[in-house]
């Protein structure tokens, strides 16, 4: 069974909370690594049933047809996602921003940065009152909320360069 970073995300979300059905997956999804990877609620869904059948999770549901499939990851899940958190990276990142295609295709930049300049503002202002509440405990995610934080503050130096530059 081939997997994906879909997979991995939710063998260690399920590894994280144990008995979490697909609903839960999906509410920790977009408040934790929504804003580092793009998982279609689709994907969330069919995913977990997908790793169960493989031997990754099991997956137990209350028998009255109402109750949810709760999943826990299985040894052999645990194997798998240790091994793939083991392996090296060197995929290097994709940037996916439209206002930057459409400064490369011509847009007037300094309308475009105004706009962004508040977005990139505001989701700053958002990851640093998750670090000031302390809400990132585990070493793992607050490294990333880090890696985020440096993310946005060079984004703002960018379009603010950019705001202030004749076309």
């Amino acid at each position: 069974m081939r997997l994906t970073p879909t997979s991995y995300i939710v063998l260690g979300l399920v590894r994280w909370s144990p008995g979490a059905t697909a609903y839960d997956l999906e509410r920790t999804i977009n408040a934790t690594v929504s804003h580092m990877w793009t998982i279609q609620r689709s994907q969330v869904y069919r995913e977990p049933p997908r790793l169960a059948e493989a031997g990754l999770l099991t997956a137990e549901s209350g028998g009255d047809g109402r109750t949810k499939t709760r999943f826990t990851i299985t040894p052999a899940g645990e194997e798998s996602l240790n091994a793939w958190l083991g392996e090296a990276v060197s995929e290097m990142p994709q940037l996916r921003d439209l206002a930057i295609l459409k400064v490369f295709f011509g847009a007037g930049p300094q309308a475009l940065a105004r706009t962004r300049l508040l977005a990139h503002q505001a989701r700053l202002k958002e990851y640093e009152l998750l670090r000031e509440a302390g809400g990132v405990a585990q070493s793992g995610p607050r490294l990333a909320l880090e890696a985020a934080i440096a993310h946005e503050r060079t984004s703002i130096r960018y379009w603010s360069d950019l705001a202030k530059s004749p076309s």
